[in-house]
Parts: structure tokens; sequence; C-alpha cells
């Protein structure tokens, strides 16, 4: 730094209040520790409800139109009550739908057999499909969720609640066995399936269980192929609908909006509302912070545009005497870069040390919650940090030049 602007920084820094400096870093530093937490807390919580199993669904919920007095009466005359074109397209055109797919059900007559021990039972059964990407078993293979007509085995996907119901109902009461999940894949079933004049049987097993959809499910070709062949009408309008709620916005107005229709909800609808509250919570929890941070950051932007009007005929004499405009602001700038790079530096590392720990006694709620990456927390303080910079630096310069020039 050359002897003139070392003389041109002692002489501007003399009005700097050292005090009402540190004020505007600790404000600032809180302002953005809130910001912080409150982003990466967003971060975890989104990742947390989309993630597989976990405490909150990803947002599917089964769609339907109530059954009333009224509805019984119209469907022993043939009408049923079930979705149009037009109330679909509507239900996929809301704001806060990401998919909507629909179930189909096999319209035809199936007979279930098995034996388990000295006790053989035969029932009625019922099948829907829906598409695959609502599925929530993982396969290895897609083959293993794949059947024809033609052949004679069929995968088949049931309730979790229906095992537990055996299990811990019927099988209690009957002096019965109770099953595992992994005993099940060997479980032999016969399926005999009859319908327009056709006959066939298959050999059934349960491949998954599922705990988004409450029906016995086939894959979605088999059943189409099914119908086609086994069933003595032709495919209805659904009755029943799957839909995908968007995780990262409010659920409360597509809520409303079923209510409006008069449909019902088969799914949690607790867990949307529990996902619009902590959302909610966690943007106010943000929105705090930046206030505060936005608050220190104005009042040092003032104090400054305020030292620099105050010493207007310092700056002009400045000017005339050789001094540009980036000199004479340089003492400023490099002051807001400090206490900005400072802020933010501080603030991420006191984040990256608690947040962890917070986090480790909160996840004692459910094993499912992961810690995210801080990684990207780093990258949004680094970008917070350049932003205050170059506004502070374009505002100071700015007012200067109304001043010099």
């Amino acid at each position: 730094m050359s002897e003139r602007i070392r003389l041109l920084f002692k002489l501007l820094r003399q009005n700097i209040s050292l005090w009402q400096t540190v004020g505007f870093v600790i404000a600032n530093l809180i302002g953005g520790a809130i910001v912080l937490v409150g982003i990466q807390a967003y971060q975890d919580f989104d990742r947390f409800v989309k993630k597989e199993n976990g405490l909150l669904s990803e947002g599917y919920v089964v769609v339907t139109k109530p059954v009333n007095t009224l509805s019984t009466i119209s469907s022993l005359v043939g009408m049923k009550p079930v979705f149009r074109t037009n109330e679909i397209e509507e239900l996929r055109q809301h704001p806060n739908v990401s998919d909507v797919g629909v179930f189909s059900s096999a319209n035809f007559r199936i007979r279930g057999s098995f034996s388990l021990g000295d006790l053989g039972i035969s029932t009625d059964l019922f099948m829907e499909s829906v598409p695959d990407r609502f599925i929530d078993v993982k396969f290895d293979s897609p083959s293993d969720w794949h059947a024809s007509v033609d052949g004679n085995f069929v995968p088949v996907i049931i309730p979790r609640k229906y095992l537990n119901i055996y299990n811990y109902g019927y099988a209690a009461t009957k002096g019965l066995p109770q099953l595992a999940e992994g005993l099940t894949s060997a479980f032999p079933i016969m399926m005999n399936v009859a319908g327009n004049g056709h006959r066939q049987s298959y050999n059934a097993r349960i491949v998954g269980y599922t705990d988004r959809l409450n029906t016995i499910l086939v894959p979605e070709s088999f059943l189409k192929e099914a119908n086609d062949r086994f069933a003595t009408t032709s495919n209805e309008a659904p009755s029943r609908l799957i839909v995908t709620v968007n995780s990262d916005k409010g659920k409360n107005d597509f809520l409303d909006f079923l209510a409006q229709k008069g449909y019902r909800i088969e799914g949690d609808t607790e867990s949307l509302k529990l996902q619009t509250l902590v959302n909610g919570i966690l943007w106010v929890v943000i929105g705090i912070g930046g206030i505060v941070s936005i608050l220190a950051f104005s009042l040092l932007l003032i104090s400054i545009l305020l030292l620099i009007e105050k010493n207007r005929e310092k700056f002009v004499n400045l000017y005339s005497m050789g001094y540009s405009v980036p000199q004479i602001a340089r003492p400023y700038t490099i002051l807001v870069a400090m206490v900005d790079g400072i802020v933010w530096l501080i603030a991420i590392a006191l984040v990256s040390l608690a947040y962890p720990r917070l986090f480790a006694f909160i996840s004692v709620i459910s094993p499912d919650l992961q810690l995210a990456s801080l990684l990207p927390l780093w990258l949004v303080a680094v970008a917070f940090a350049v932003v205050f910079i170059l506004f502070h630096r374009w505002m100071i310069i700015r007012q200067l030049r109304k001043i010099c020039e």
C-alpha cells in the first residue's frame, strides 16, 4: 500500500466507531446463524418426508368419492360414484398435485385358496392395480413385477396391515403359527379366475408388502390383459385415485379443494397437515433470521452512508486532490467486506459445530432421520457474504460519486 493510500486510511478511519461496528457484527451474526440453521433444518426435513417409509409419507393420498345413501341407491341401478375424465384432469392441474394415478379393478371372479398345516382356506378375492411409479416396493429386476395372462404365475403385493391382522388377530385366536414377512414369499396361493366363458388357474406368491395402498395389487399390465379376456363388462371409470401431493408446498389449499369437491381421502391427512405446519415453522424461522440479518446489514450501511454525508466536504477535497472515488471509498469497502466476511464465516462455523449435536438429539424421535451434508450450507454462507459485500460496496461508491462528481 502506497504512503498516500495509507494516509487516506488513517484520515478516514478516525470517524469509524469500533464498538458500533462490533454491535453490527453481533447482530448480523445472530441473524445469519438463524438463517443458516433454518435452511439446514428445512433441507433435512425435506429429505425426511421424501424418504420411503419415513415417519411422514411423501404425500401420497388415495382420493375417493363418498359412499352415502344416494350413491348406494345409484349403484343398484348401475350408477357408481366414479371419477370422470374432466374431474381427473382438474385434480391433476391443481398446483399442489404433482401426479395422479388411477386404480384399475378386476372385473371378473377370482377364487383364492391356500393351505396352512391342516387348515385349508378358500375365499373370493379382489385385485387392483396402479401405475408402477406409485408402488412403494422395490424389486431387484423389472421381471419380478411382471405377469402374463397366458402364463401360470402372478406376483402379488398386499398391505402390511393384512399380515399384522393375521398374526395378531386371526392366528392368535386360532392357535395358528404367526408368519414373518420373509416366510410368506414361499407361501403358495392358488388363484382360480373365471369369466366371459374362460377359466384359468395361476400360482400366486406374495412378493412384497405396501404401507401406502390398502388393496391387493397385481401388475397393471397383467390386470389389463385379464380384464380383456375374463371381464364381461368394459373397463369402467376409476372409483379411486392415488395422488402425489408436492411435499415442498403447503397442503391446506389441496385439502380445502378436496373438501369443496366433496371427495374423501384414504391417506394420512394428519401427515399432510404436519408437513404444512413444520414447513411453515421453518420458513418463519428463516424469515426471522433474514429480517434480523437484513436489519443489521441495513444499519451498517446507513451508518456508513451517514458518515459519508457528514464528511462531504472532506471527500470533495480529497477528490480535488486527485484521489479517485474507488480510492476514497476503499477504507469503507474494506471495512464492510471484513464485517460481512467475518459474520458469515463465524456463523457457518458455529452452525457446523452446533447443528449436528442438536440434530443428534432430535433424531432420537426416529432412526430414519439422517443429517444432510453441510457442504451446500457453506456454499450458501459464501453466497450471502459475497452478495452483502458487493451490495455494500456498490452503495458506498454510488453515494461518493453523487458527492464528488
